[in-house]
């Protein structure tokens, strides 16, 4: 089987690489051949003389440089979109509503400073705070007073 497999390669490589040029860019030609290749080795068993062996190998490599294009362009609209999203953040600095903001300052801050300003925000004590993270309330509330105005220079712009 492989010596004939090789000889329908060998005999029909004109073709193959032609159907190629014609459905990819010079940069995807040596991907899309390799995929009809492939394509061909699997389905050379089933080939069944119905038709030439030229017939089979247009089928063949035309169905697979059309599914490899039609991926492409999926890929290509899907990178479109993924762009046009980048290009979105970054003229919203990345972020889009106030949550997405809020989650972008707490990234920027230390775990103790993101888990006090968590359990501010939910309305916990000074006290209730300096409980869970294990320093005293006057503290907390000197870390309370730091975060907002960090927040205030990064999102808001100091005050004058």
């Amino acid at each position: 089987m492989h010596k004939e497999f090789d000889s329908v390669i060998e005999s029909n490589q004109g073709r193959i690489r032609h159907i190629v040029s014609r459905y990819c860019t010079p940069e995807e030609f040596e991907d899309l051949y390799q995929e009809i290749l492939l394509q061909l080795w699997r389905s050379f068993d089933s080939f069944k003389n119905n038709s030439s062996r030229e017939t089979w190998l247009y089928k063949v490599a035309l169905n697979t440089a059309c599914t490899f294009v039609s991926t492409n362009i999926k890929n290509r609209e899907l990178d479109d979109t993924l762009s046009k999203l980048n290009i979105q953040e970054e003229q919203y600095g990345q972020e889009s509503c106030q949550a997405d903001i809020l989650n972008n300052f707490m990234k920027t801050l230390g775990d103790i400073d993101a888990n006090i300003l968590m359990m501010y925000l939910d309305g916990i004590s000074s006290e209730g705070m300096a409980e869970v993270v294990g320093i005293n309330a006057s503290a907390v509330r000197a870390r309370i007073k730091r975060i907002k105005k960090s927040y205030e220079n990064k999102y808001i712009g100091e005050k004058s």
